[in-house]
């Protein structure tokens, strides 16, 4: 049986299934599927997909290395102590850049994993069987894009690791830096992800959502100070770049692993922001589907 066969996925911890009613003996519900049962179920399927085509660890790997020393040459014809005045971080550009890297990486795959698990299923056939197990569907949109997220989370890690160790960069690692760090990112994951579901369900609806999520990254890269600080932008796109959460995310991680002041009105809006939307995400998904069903559309791709 392949790693990605229906069967195997259509009810991941599924113990018994129902019992048709007989003489004398009430139907007996399908068991619902425990979620960390789903959960390692969807983990184990992904890891053994990837496990077949090992190439792309060494390549990604090789890819990530070859990126920061771009940036890190590209750091020479910057004047450190300008740019590090004027940001308010104790690290030069390549210090800023590294961590707009291993950030980015770790939240456009937040953001796109999910419409692309969703979109893999559609194609191969097994989305229908698995949105009619007894397992939630927001549940099972969740769980699918779990791995490609830690496996995201790993490259980041790799990426700023690879930053100290190879390119000399210095990082704050206080014990309330890293916790600084690790409620940013986790906030930031949880935001990006609800918004991921979200464009899933539009998925569920339009079927292509590629050029989507496109123009989306590449709008967060242009406007949240990934690569450049947005004081360079013009004044009226400084204000939209204000407001994205993103832009919040890299300043509060920027602030917490390069010595800068961290803005605790930034972060309380990072969490409220998530309180709000991945609930909002998840019923949009909800009724993605049933508008699908209504429409007889969910099993077209």
């Amino acid at each position: 049986m392949s790693a990605g066969s229906p069967s195997e996925v259509a009810a991941p911890g599924a113990e018994t299934p129902g019992r048709a009613a007989t003489p004398g003996n009430p139907p007996r519900p399908a068991i619902r599927p425990r979620p960390l049962t789903i959960l390692a179920a969807f983990i184990r399927r992904d890891w053994a997909i990837d496990l077949s085509y090992r190439a792309p660890f060494a390549l990604r790997g090789i890819s990530l290395l070859l990126t920061l020393a771009l940036f890190y040459f590209l750091g020479d014809v910057v004047d450190d102590a300008a740019f590090e005045d004027q940001q308010g971080i104790d690290s030069g550009y390549f210090g800023y850049v590294a961590v707009g890297l291993a950030t980015f990486t770790v939240i456009q795959t937040s953001l796109i994993s999910f419409s692309r698990k969703l979109r893999e299923e559609q194609t191969t056939g097994t989305f229908e069987a698995l949105m009619t197990t007894p397992a939630s569907p927001s549940l099972i949109i969740l769980a699918s894009a779990v791995y490609e997220i830690l496996r995201a989370t790993i490259d980041g890690v790799v990426i700023l690791l690879a930053a100290v160790v190879i390119f000399g960069l210095a990082l704050d690692t206080s014990v309330g830096g890293i916790a600084v760090a690790l409620v940013t990112l986790i906030a930031a994951l949880a935001l990006f992800a609800s918004l991921g579901v979200a464009v899933a369900g539009l998925t569920v609806i339009f079927k292509r959502t590629a050029a989507l999520l496109t123009l989306i990254m590449s709008a967060i890269a242009l406007l949240s100070g990934v690569y450049f600080p947005i004081d360079v932008l013009p004044g009226w796109i400084q204000t939209i770049a204000n407001a994205i959460p993103f832009t919040w995310t890299l300043e509060l991680l920027r602030a917490a692993l390069l010595g800068g002041d961290v803005d605790a009105a930034r972060l309380a809006g990072l969490i409220a922001s998530v309180l709000v939307l991945l609930p909002a995400g998840l019923v949009f998904f909800g009724w993605s589907l049933r508008r699908a069903r209504r429409a007889g559309t969910l099993a077209l791709y």
